[in-house]
Parts: structure tokens; C-alpha cells; sequence
């Protein structure tokens, strides 16, 4: 494994008030950086999402090629070993991985989505019988680097994988999807350390697999806004990420990191974590405006008789008319579309109007739609890997 930069060193600093200190410190070129206690980030070619607070607790992953198994480390009750069984390869071609299950280990069953390449393998593990997010994490770790060649802009293209979980119940959706990264390594102008641009996105998001929920349907796009790197080591950090509803308000929010990869910076890889509501749909319905005539005989108080026309004889009538609506969602609890909304289930799409009368004269016809979503929201923590699209 070549590395262009290393890092020099990984210690812990002793406080000289009392000899003790929990937090490491991490020598790069010179400069000192001080990490949180249990902090992996140690070692400028893997990148892991690492943060208690949030409950991104996975410190730790190899991948086990003899036996196709991934080792992870730091999430609790998936298993003393931490081994993940392979379980699925996903339509982009990325890996799904379970942990390992006994009548008395491993009790919350985890699943981790892993993408190998030439320079790469990235990996997103999360758990899915917590109430809650639960504990999870990414990783990204390249096994050399330089930066692209002298042209300065360059495309990338590759697959994305994620674990999504949910806010205040249990369950996990298994996540596929497509990545573009665009790179600028020349503008903007340096700032610091920092240089160049990155922006990227994910698309053709899809819910998949026996772990997850297969035919959910698709999920919007992920921006991943422009951010510079560091051109000493390639990397990036604290990028937004966002995605949006269909009228354009944010659905949502989060952050990407990541790493550029490769002797000649053939890969570019990272993962973005986002939180927002779980599920949205939208509802059409339709609303029909009609008139309907009633006629009545009048009827000859004296006789008792209907009244006839004397010169046509026809029955004289009185006409009543009447104007009505008729609504799709007449007919249907929007309760209880909120329920299986709430349950990640497909509500139905098309509310159809059914209490038009026979015979009734249209005065308009349209459909319209309104949207649903889920009372809680979900966390998805992907990571992709791209290759760089020739000239």
C-alpha cells in the first residue's frame, strides 16, 4: 500500500497539571490536531463519521475477503465478533452484509452496505431493531493517492449505498443509488490549506432488498454542495448535503466528507449523512362540478291530475336545478391513509370521484393532489465511491 502522506503520529498527551488527559493528538506536516477520546480518524487514509453524541459509534471495519465477511467494531449487541454475514448483492452492484444472530448474541440485528473498488472500500453499518436512529457509522479508506492530472476539471461516476433508519421506532431501509462528483482542483483560488471544488450528487435513489423495504418506490436526489479540499492529502470535510421536496422546500439536511483516491487520483470517495422526514407521497384526486335537472309534473289540485299543455298536450313540468361537487377524498379516511403512511406502506395514488349522479351534466373535471408524510423522519448514512470518466 503506497501513501503519498501519512500521518506521523497518534499519541496521548499527558495534561502537565495531573499527568491525564482523554483526548489524542494527531501530527500532520507539522501541525497538531486534538481528537475526541475513542476518536479513529487517526490515519489520513480512512475517514470514518465518528460522533457518540449522535450515536455514530463505529470505530473500526475490515473486510474479511477469504470469507466474504465484514469485522466491525464498537456497535453494540450485533454480535461478540462483530461479523457480518454477506446477505445480498444490490442491482448497482454494492454488497449488503447481516450480523450474525445465536439464541443469546447479537440481539439487534445490524446490516452494512459495503462498495470495494480498485483504491476503495467504503462501508455504512447501521442497527435495525432500535427505537430510535440508533448506533451506526461510515467509513471511506483508499489505499493510495495523488491528485488528478493537470487539466484541472474532471467527472466522476459510481454507485451509492445506505443504511436508513428511523427516528422513534424500530426498522431499516437498505438504500441503492447512482453518484456524480464534478472536481475543480484548480479554482477556487487557495485558501489556506484548502483549494479547488468539489459538488456532487446522488440520484436514482432507490429502497431495496429483503433487509429493507423493496417497492417503496424512489427517493429525491442528494445535492452535495461544493466544498473545497485539502490539497495536501485530498480530503474533504463538512460539505452540506440536503435533499428537497417537490415544490422545492428542503426535505433533508445534513453533511458529506470524503477522500480522493488513487495513484493518479482515479477514485474519489466519502459519505454523506442526512436526516429529514422518513417518507413522502403525493395523493391525486379527482373533483367533479355537475348540474343535475330535476323535473316534477304539476299537478291539478282540483283534479289531482297531472296539468297537460292544451295545445300539445304534454305534461307541464317544473324544473329544479341543482349544482353539485363531487371529491375524491369523499369517499376515503385521510386518517388512514396517514396510518399506512406511518407504517411504510404505499398509499393509494389516485382517489377516483364516485358520487356523481347519472345523467348529470359536467361543468368541469380536474385532478389535484396533496401530499403526505410520515410523523417522524428518518437518518441515512450512505457512502459512494466514483471512478473518473476519461476525456
Amino acid at each position: 500500500m503506497s501513501r503519498l502522506f501519512a500521518i506521523l503520529a497518534a499519541t496521548t498527551a499527558l495534561a502537565a497539571c495531573d499527568g491525564a488527559n482523554p483526548f489524542q493528538t494527531v501530527e500532520f506536516e507539522g501541525e497538531t490536531e486534538e481528537l475526541a477520546p475513542g476518536d479513529p480518524n487517526t490515519d489520513v487514509d480512512s475517514k470514518f463519521a465518528f460522533d457518540p453524541a449522535a450515536n455514530l459509534t463505529m470505530n473500526a471495519v475490515e473486510y474479511d475477503e477469504a470469507n466474504n465477511e465484514l469485522v466491525i467494531n464498537n456497535l453494540p449487541f450485533d454480535g461478540p465478533d462483530g461479523r457480518y454475514d454477506f446477505f445480498e448483492t444490490l442491482p448497482n452492484g454494492s454488497r449488503v452484509y447481516a450480523s450474525r444472530q445465536t439464541a443469546t448474541t447479537g440481539q439487534i440485528q445490524h446490516f452494512a452496505v459495503f462498495i470495494r473498488t480498485d483504491f476503495f472500500e467504503a462501508t455504512s453499518a447501521s442497527g435495525r431493531d432500535w427505537i430510535g436512529f440508533g448506533n451506526a457509522g461510515a467509513n471511506v479508506t483508499r489505499s493510495d493517492f495523488d491528485l488528478p492530472g493537470t487539466t484541472g476539471e474532471y467527472v466522476y461516476t459510481g454507485t451509492y449505498a445506505a443504511t436508513r433508519t428511523f427516528s422513534d421506532r424500530s426498522g431499516i431501509e437498505i438504500v441503492y443509488g447512482d453518484v456524480e462528483l464534478l472536481l475543480d482542483e484548480l479554482d477556487f483560488d487557495p485558501s489556506g490549506e484548502l483549494q479547488g471544488d468539489i459538488v456532487g450528487t446522488v440520484f436514482n435513489r432507490e429502497r431495496a432488498g429483503a433487509a429493507g423495504a423493496a417497492g417503496l418506490g424512489d427517493l429525491p436526489n442528494i445535492v452535495l454542495a461544493e466544498v473545497s479540499f485539502d490539497t495536501r492529502n485530498g480530503t474533504w470535510s463538512d460539505g452540506s448535503a440536503s435533499t428537497s421536496l417537490p415544490d422545492g422546500n428542503i426535505r433533508s439536511t445534513g453533511f458529506h466528507e470524503g477522500l480522493i483516491g488513487g495513484p493518479n487520483g482515479e477514485e474519489i470517495g466519502g459519505y454523506s449523512i442526512i436526516t429529514g422526514t422518513a417518507d413522502v407521497q403525493t395523493v391525486r384526486y379527482q373533483v367533479v362540478r355537475y348540474r343535475t335537472v330535476t323535473e316534477t309534473p304539476v299537478i291539478d289540485f282540483t283534479t289531482g291530475l297531472p296539468v297537460t299543455d292544451p295545445l300539445t298536450g304534454d305534461p307541464v313540468v317544473t324544473q329544479t336545478i341543482t349544482n353539485g361537487v363531487s371529491s375524491g377524498l369523499d369517499d376515503v379516511e385521510l386518517q388512514a391513509l396517514q396510518d399506512q403512511i406511518d407504517a411504510r406502506l404505499n398509499v393509494v395514488d389516485y382517489l377516483p370521484a364516485t358520487g356523481v349522479p347519472d345523467g348529470a351534466e359536467i361543468l368541469s373535471d380536474e385532478e389535484l393532489e396533496f401530499t403526505l408524510s410520515t410523523e417522524y423522519d428518518a437518518r441515512e448514512i450512505g457512502v459512494f465511491v466514483g471512478d473518473i470518466v476519461p476525456d
